[in-house]
């Protein structure tokens, strides 16, 4: 099973593993650094050294594992490289998913509105509100209460808990679809004082690092789904 370096560090931009296995369109590592796609966020890229260059254009889960898609010619199982994520869209990325956490919690305080629907580029982001009425107001207002949060700056920390303890506090699971039940052991990003989620994705240490977040457009996407897209400049 490949140990996913990010899960406990958003900030390893390099490391050293063994190849576990070669595919047809990519390499399994004992170890990776790469966020694989998944929970609508963005999947990094970057390349494997091995004294020659292999850029790694996407890391998808295949069968349980995720696969780092690049040439594998002169690869072999064994063989050890180094691998270096494309930092510059890495942390863009963490702090546009870091933004809809802050923004989902401006939502949720006020609402108890959920998750609905959500996805994450290095440009831009967006969240879907499970909100029976469209509400421009509200949604722009939680955009400024995002701002204000972030201007005063608030440490994210990441911790892990059982699966059965994490599901008796309804504030931390707020996706409207719950985590599969394959799932033990839950990562949860705690915003101090106001956010708790589950969440397996990269985010910024403090939501200081976000910048600002400009919405782009609040619309309505069907029943009870009003989606806010943004970016963070």
């Amino acid at each position: 099973m490949t140990e996913l370096l990010h899960m406990k560090d958003n900030y390893a931009k390099r490391f050293d593993a063994e190849i576990a296995a070669v595919t047809d369109n990519g390499v399994v590592l004992d170890r990776t650094a790469f966020y694989p796609y998944g929970g609508g966020v963005q999947e990094d890229i970057g390349m494997l050294v091995d004294g020659g260059k292999h850029d790694v254009t996407g890391v998808f889960w295949k069968e349980g594992k995720p696969v780092h898609m690049t040439e594998t010619e002169g690869l072999e199982a064994g063989m050890t490289v180094h691998g270096e994520i494309d930092w510059n869209r890495r942390y863009r990325i963490m702090r546009t998913h870091t933004a809809a956490h802050l923004l989902c919690a401006m939502v949720f305080n006020k609402t108890k509105a959920l998750i609905g629907s959500s996805g994450v580029t290095q440009e831009k982001g967006y969240v879907g509100f499970t909100l029976e009425n469209m509400d421009k107001g509200l949604i722009a207002g939680a955009v400024e209460d995002a701002n204000r949060a972030i201007e005063k700056g608030n440490p994210v920390v990441i911790r892990f808990m059982n699966r059965e303890q994490a599901l008796k506090d309804p504030t931390i699971v707020k996706l409207a679809c719950k985590l599969p039940p394959e799932v033990k052991e839950l990562r949860i990003v705690d915003i101090k004082g106001i956010d708790y989620q589950a969440c397996g994705g990269p985010h910024v240490a403090d939501i200081g690092e976000i910048g600002k977040i400009e919405a782009i457009k609040i619309e309505n996407k069907g029943k009870n789904n009003r989606r806010l897209s943004y970016r963070v400049i």
